[in-house]
């Protein structure tokens, strides 16, 4: 057999998607050399293409052992234990692959993007770096390494490595959007994202090129325009969707169903408060509670982890592609908590240890308070709450990650308000259901008062007080969220009240609002 033929002729067939004549020839090569370690890596490519993840570190594992010097093997490796949510193995081996010599750029882009996906963006810059280096003309190397600037506090390197990378593909329609979140857009790039016509590409990336033009027209104080810009390319992603507000209801009511009971008398998870847990709904603020506590000399900041949730669908053992439905709340109702809390603790090692507390400060673990407080009876919940017209268009402004449905709602604005009386009613069933754990702070309050607001936070998170808590423009840990640009400034209240420049198109979700009597100041 020729083996370089048989495996040039596998990988153009994994290229071409078509996998089952890809394992055809990989088993037959493996039948005539079982000692052929891309053998095993390509079969782990497959399953990985079909989101079979711990079977793809099985192949790629028995490669290793075949070529334990092969870099490209250790960084995939890495970026599957990522995909598992084994962050400690994953930095593992993004360190053993550190450690050989002449890493290519590719390999070097991947560790990159593990360490980022692990939040560690220091980590992953110095890799980034190295990759564009060797590799000046990869545009998506220059976007990653964008990405990581932003998020530690470097937004002129970062803009101009978005720039770059658009220099090199204009239409990575992403980069565009991203550049525009910077703020001020040079006149060049500027005038290229305004004459793009998003009815001419594809939703995902017409929602880019929308986003990008809201931000400019709002530069601008063009309101009207930035609206049309989001609402039309916003209906054309939701038009690709089967999305109805129906779905989130069923989720909400089911949660209220299942811890509508007495509470346990006897704590039935871990009793550590080592993780404070920042919610709310995306845009309410959760990521200036969480410079203000990340502050503390005893108190780390882990980013936005979706470990929690993950690990309730995992334990839960439900078969649905959703996080989070019906039938996995049900069911995780009786999973081992014991083993929910020690997994997660386990899983946020990577960052977490080194201080006394850490915070997870994923927004949407709102949903997850019933099962937090099961897992960890002693934990510190701290939701944020925030004007509703100044909740609901931030959050329709707001480009979250694509293809997450988690916020499908945001791309409508009157599915935006639904979603807003869901989350006040189901915080105020938490509320009223655990007072020792969950508590509200409302955002107004705390940039008008920050010091009185902020002590009363630290309070209740059973931390000693200290008055630099409050100047978060000198935190400098790492933001890895929409907040990124804005929470490097001192507290301030110039984003109260942003809700009036989009007045006029929110007379239906006003009649919604005060239908369900909630008051909109």
């Amino acid at each position: 057999m020729n083996i370089s033929k048989q495996i040039s002729t596998a990988q153009k067939y994994i290229e071409t998607k078509q996998y089952k004549l890809a394992h055809q020839c990989i088993i037959e090569l493996l039948q005539f050399d079982k000692f052929y370690a891309d053998g095993y890596f390509l079969l782990a490519i497959i399953a990985s293409e079909h989101n079979n993840f711990k079977k793809a570190i099985v192949l790629i594992e028995q490669a290793i052992v075949l070529a334990p010097e092969r870099a490209e093997y250790i960084a995939h490796l890495a970026k599957h234990f990522v995909l598992t949510n084994d962050y400690v193995k994953a930095k593992q081996q993004c360190e053993k692959a550190e450690l050989l010599a002449q890493l290519s750029a590719l390999e070097l882009d991947t560790i990159g993007v593990v360490y980022s996906k692990m939040g560690l963006h220091h980590c992953a810059i110095k890799n980034f770096e190295k990759a564009v280096k060797l590799a000046p003309n990869n545009a998506n190397f220059h976007f990653n390494l964008a990405v990581s600037l932003k998020f530690t506090g470097d937004f002129d390197a970062a803009k101009l490595a978005f720039e770059k990378t658009i220099d090199l593909a204009p239409t990575y329609y992403k980069a565009y959007s991203s550049l525009a979140s910077l703020g001020d857009v040079d006149t060049k790039y500027q005038d290229t994202i305004l004459n793009l016509q998003t009815n001419t590409l594809q939703p995902d990336d017409a929602l880019y090129i929308g986003h990008a033009q809201a931000r400019i027209h709002e530069k601008q104080k063009n309101y009207q325009q930035a609206y049309q810009a989001l609402s039309q390319a916003k209906k054309a992603k939701l038009a690709q969707l089967n999305y109805s507000i129906e779905d989130d209801k069923k989720i909400f009511t089911r949660l209220k169903s299942a811890f509508n009971q007495p509470p346990q008398v006897n704590p039935i998870g871990n009793e550590s408060d080592e993780a404070i847990f920042v919610v709310g709904l995306p845009r309410s603020g959760t990521t200036l509670v969480e410079r203000i506590l990340s502050n503390h000399r005893d108190v780390t900041s882990a980013g936005e982890l979706q470990n929690f949730g993950l690990l309730v669908k995992e334990l839960s053992a439900t078969q649905s592609p959703y996080v989070i439905d019906p039938d996995t709340i049900d069911a995780a109702c009786n999973i081992d908590f014991k083993t929910l809390a020690q997994r997660y603790i386990d899983s946020t090692r990577v960052i977490t240890g080194d201080t006394a507390r850490f915070v997870d400060k994923m927004p949407l673990n709102f949903l997850y308070v019933g099962f937090i407080v099961s897992a960890f009876p002693n934990a510190k919940i701290v939701c944020l709450d925030r004007n509703p017209l100044d909740s609901i268009v931030s959050n329709f402004r707001q480009l979250f990650s694509v293809n997450f449905s988690y916020y499908n709602y945001a791309y409508d604005l009157e599915t935006t308000a639904e979603y807003y009386l869901l989350f006040k009613d189901i915080i105020a069933f938490w509320r009223e259901k655990f007072p020792q754990n969950f508590y509200v702070v409302n955002y107004q309050s705390l940039v008008n008062s920050p010091v009185e607001e902020a002590k009363n936070l630290v309070n209740f998170c059973q931390l000693s007080w200290h008055d630099s808590l409050v100047d978060i423009e000198n935190n400098s840990s790492p933001v890895a969220t929409a907040s990124a640009v804005q929470v490097r400034s001192p507290i301030n209240n110039q984003s109260v009240g942003n809700w009036q420049r989009y007045d006029f198109c929110l007379e239906n979700v006003k009649s919604r609002l005060q239908a369900a009597g909630v008051s909109l100041k």
